[in-house]
Order: structure tokens, then C-alpha cells, then sequence
């Protein structure tokens, strides 16, 4: 680390995908306060089968090859684009 300041600062997002059943899941994210945070423009309360995809599929794969080699920052910018600014 060189004595340098980190240049990241982690802002408490969490995503947690609770499986419902063999292909279906509730996508909860929120921060450090448990406000909802979510990424998707669409009700996160509801059982999708596609979030069962990006959970068995998308995560492991941003898990092992973006965050542990520092390349993925979280879901910010995206949720930024596809909410088209609005929180």
C-alpha cells in the first residue's frame, strides 16, 4: 500500500439474494442504515426467475473476477443509468 490513501471508500451497499424456490429470488439490497438501495427500475419484492440467473450466473462470475481484483466498485454507476438519475 505504500503509506498512499486508498482511493475507494466503501458506502455500505449490500445485496443479499434470498432463493424462494429452485428458480426464483428476492433480490434485497440496501445500506449500512437498511434503506432500500436498489439497482433495477422494477419491484425487487416480487420472485423473479431472472434474478435467479444473475445470482447463480452474474454474481460468482463479479465475485471471483471483478471485486476480489479490485475491478468492480459495486452497482452505483448502473443504478445510475438505469434509473436515469432518479433515486
Amino acid at each position: 500500500m505504500k503509506k498512499n490513501k486508498p482511493d475507494k471508500k466503501y458506502n455500505g451497499y449490500t445485496s443479499c439474494p434470498l432463493v424462494t424456490s429452485y428458480n426464483t429470488v428476492i433480490l434485497a439490497e440496501f445500506d449500512y442504515s437498511f434503506q432500500p438501495l436498489e439497482t433495477f427500475p422494477l419491484d425487487q419484492s416480487k420472485e423473479r426467475r431472472t434474478m435467479y440467473y444473475m445470482k447463480a450466473d452474474l454474481m460468482p462470475h463479479l465475485y471471483w473476477h471483478g471485486l476480489l481484483k479490485g475491478l468492480w466498485g459495486g452497482p452505483g454507476p448502473y443504478r445510475t443509468i438505469m434509473h436515469l438519475g432518479m433515486k
